[in-house]
């Protein structure tokens, strides 16, 4: 009888697994098992466990697991109570070296030489805004220009009295020239912001004001969505400044840099080529060529994808034909090359260039000097990738006309298959 019952106790003992269960399962410690003060309160239950630890791999799994959350809390608090040790004497208590007095000398002179300014850019600002922004990578149409039009309204009914430079609050500077610099400023009164061009009467000639002045007056003549705005125009005894819309602190060759290969699909380039397009076939319209159309002088806002034209230097009311040759290299059609006579169809041939370089990251004709990328640009041979569609080397092809006279005009850019 008596070993009837001892059987009976030991048959009904409850093992280490299921002592571990009934602890853990009850409905007011439901996560107690994640606490290490419970493991260290029931080490009882867990030292009778390590004798079946072998029948049982959920214990040894939440074993293992309370183990880790200890050691992580070790060296957790290891961490933040640890001292930063001092730094060697050697390298904080360095000597300063021993120059010879030419050696000074030298030193002296590369101290007050300051950053050299970019050559040949006369009154017009190259790479006017070199801040980069965050790439984007979502294209969208272009929004309606309803804000563009009110802050131009905003500004520009100021009455005369009322209008001054002292009105604005200079924020940064953007670009610098040799004879202008380009500084972001804010409305005072309209918290609005603009871009000021800021001429120094001191480094201009005759030649730069009479440039300046045709500026001005072409600036003033064209408006439209994808065109700078030109708001107002001050001077005082030191300064000329032209205050004009504040469009993006970026250009297109910026924006292609941080695509990759540096070219970007056809889809979006329809999206940018069209309102490169747009401004143009409108400017000669007005009978104004620009004459230095390239991917710095085209802005473009990283949220919208909005293209606005800059830089209007060189740019001239035409009539007949022009002889004097002006432009960027690689932009430069045939005509400019050989300083022949020429007319607006030098705008349709740099728009060919820009348009080749978005969809292949890479210049229509390159050579290893001037001279072998003017022979090049003479012969107008041109090579596409595969990857270009049929379309698009058709409308290329057509701007990219050695003769002007088989050249397309941008009214018919806009019109060509691809575009639509």
């Amino acid at each position: 009888m008596l070993r009837l019952e001892q059987q009976q106790q030991v048959t009904f003992q409850p093992t280490p697994e299921i002592l571990y269960h009934q602890e853990f399962e009850q409905p007011h410690e439901t996560a107690m098992y994640m606490s290490l003060n419970y493991h260290k309160a029931n080490q009882q239950i867990y030292s009778q466990a390590n004798q079946f630890s072998q029948h049982s791999k959920l214990f040894d799994l939440r074993k293992k697991y309370l183990k880790n959350r200890e050691d992580t809390q070790r060296r957790s608090v290891s961490h933040h109570s640890r001292v930063p040790t001092n730094r060697s004497p050697l390298k904080t208590q360095q000597t300063q070296k021993q120059f010879s007095p030419k050696q000074e000398n030298t030193l002296a002179q590369q101290k007050k030489k300051t950053t050299p300014v970019s050559k040949n850019l006369g009154s017009n600002l190259r790479n006017i805004l070199k801040t980069t922004y965050a790439q984007q990578t979502i294209y969208e149409e272009n929004p309606q220009n309803e804000n563009i039009r009110k802050e131009y309204s905003q500004i520009v009914e100021i009455p005369p009295e009322y209008q001054s430079i002292n009105s604005y609050t200079f924020i940064k500077t953007l670009g610098i020239g040799a004879t202008a610099e380009v500084k972001m400023a804010r409305h005072k009164e309209l918290e609005i912001d603009v871009a000021i061009k800021i001429y120094d009467k001191k480094k201009m000639n005759n030649m730069h004001l009479k440039n300046l002045e045709r500026e001005v007056e072409i600036l003033n003549q064209l408006k439209h969505p994808n065109i700078i705005n030109l708001y107002h125009m001050f001077e005082n005894d030191k300064s000329i400044y032209l205050s004009m819309e504040y469009s993006s602190p970026s250009n297109l060759e910026m924006f292609m840099k941080g695509r990759p290969f540096k070219r970007i699909n056809e889809d979006e380039a329809k999206i940018l080529f069209r309102q490169i397009s747009n401004a143009v076939s409108y400017m000669h319209e007005q009978d104004i060529c620009h004459r230095d159309l390239k991917f710095e002088n085209l802005l473009i806002d990283y949220t919208t994808k909005k293209i606005k034209l800059i830089d209007f230097g060189y740019s001239i009311k035409i009539n007949g034909k022009q002889t004097c040759s002006c432009g960027t290299p690689q932009y430069m059609a045939p005509e400019l090359v050989k300083k022949s006579s020429y007319d607006q169809s030098v705008d349709v041939w740099a728009c060919g260039v820009i348009l080749y370089k978005i969809v292949t990251g890479v210049f229509p004709f390159r050579g290893n000097s001037e001279k072998d990328l003017s022979k090049k640009i003479c012969l107008g041979k041109i090579e596409y990738p595969s990857f270009v569609s049929f379309q698009a080397k058709q409308l290329i092809s057509a701007m990219l006309k050695v003769d002007s006279k088989e050249r397309i005009t941008m009214k018919e850019v806009q019109q060509s298959p691809w575009l639509q």
